[in-house]
């Protein structure tokens, strides 16, 4: 895994022996100005991930009991990664690393189990627990990869 986002790597990896331009410097710029703002929601998410999906799972048990009684530790387990890669995802500015690392392993993994009409009630809990518990500036942040997850499960139903 790479430190920087796809961007600036390609942007470096391009400059090839020579400086970045002026227009080549702007995803830096924009990286690090908006650094302190991804690593306060990277925080949040951190400190709050447990609760958001605990949160998650008692909606999804509600809808689904028998679900969350015999396969509840493994739903907890994806969603907890899930969240994970979603603040990584956000702290390093990059939906592309989210999208190869996080969603074709959530895919397969969902796909083999047949489990997706459950699990969109899952992850619109979680996306409405991310809503009523974080600020509306990290909510924008973390919003994308959540309709991301939701989008894809519902394109399988």
């Amino acid at each position: 895994m790479g430190i920087l986002n796809h961007v600036l790597e390609r942007a470096i990896a391009e400059a090839d022996g020579r400086y970045l331009n002026t227009q080549e410097l702007m995803p830096l710029e924009h990286y690090v100005q908006g650094y302190s703002h991804r690593l306060e929601v990277y925080q949040y998410l951190r400190d709050n991930s447990d609760k958001l999906v605990l949160f998650s799972l008692r909606k999804l048990a509600q809808a689904h009991p028998d679900l969350v009684q015999k396969h509840g530790p493994r739903c907890k387990y994806d969603m907890t990664e899930v969240l994970r890669y979603i603040a990584l995802s956000v702290l390093r500015d990059d939906e592309t690393f989210f999208r190869e690392q996080m969603m074709s392993w959530l895919d397969t993994i969902l796909v083999a189990h047949k489990r997706h009409s459950a699990c969109v009630v899952a992850y619109k809990a979680l996306q409405e627990a991310v809503n009523s518990t974080f600020p509306a500036q990290a909510t924008t942040l973390i919003r994308p990869y959540l309709e991301l997850v939701i989008q894809t499960l519902q394109s399988h139903v």
